[in-house]
């Protein structure tokens, strides 16, 4: 039996782009923040439409496309300190990228610096049209974007929770079957889920 078609409209918050979001019998609503997987990463959005059945969209395969993400599970309150955090992180990153071009004898100036949620995703926007000179050294630019957040605390949270035993009674008061934690052990596990 095939599955209806439901999707939801939501604005990516990393690039501010809209997509369909195919969200199989999740019922979205307009407002709600959801966690979705993109062609540029896992994403927070925000749902601009309730779910409803759209013929014209057709999602053939659990990959997402340019147009269409997968919804993943709602948003919460540790995914939207994680952005915030993510936020922040990207907007002192930008120095040390622009330092970079600016070495390297690039005339670009970059804007802003786009992230999936889990920060493993970069994109780069310029003022403007880049440049050839730039445009060659986006991969060096996405090297030093990530050892940026590698160095960060909240990158350091993700991967490690609160230290040595996060996730232990011992160490932060966790319980084995993760309803009680400290707010590490809840982004760390969020994060690796997905």
């Amino acid at each position: 039996m095939n599955q209806p078609n439901v999707y939801a409209f939501a604005r990516m918050a990393a690039q501010g782009d809209i997509k369909a979001v195919y969200s199989g019998v999740q019922a979205l609503r307009r407002g709600e923040w959801i966690i979705c997987r993109s062609n540029f990463g896992l994403e927070l959005a925000e749902v601009l439409s309730d779910t409803q059945s759209h013929d014209d969209l057709y999602c053939d395969s659990d990959s997402p496309t340019d147009s269409i993400a997968h919804w993943v599970r709602s948003a919460s309150s540790q995914d939207h300190w994680l952005w915030n955090k993510l936020q922040s992180v990207n907007q002192q990153a930008i120095a040390a990228c622009q330092d970079f071009l600016n070495q390297h004898q690039c005339q670009d100036t970059i804007l802003q610096i786009a992230t999936s949620i889990d920060g493993k995703s970069v994109a780069f926007e310029f003022l403007g049209q880049a440049t050839e000179e730039t445009n060659r050294e986006l991969d060096r630019l996405s090297e030093i974007y990530q050892s940026f957040v590698r160095s960060s605390d909240v990158y350091q949270q993700i991967e490690v929770g609160c230290g040595p035993g996060c996730g232990t009674t011992a160490s932060c008061g966790s319980s084995a079957d993760g309803k009680k934690g400290c707010s590490s052990c809840s982004i760390a596990s969020r994060c690796k889920k997905h």
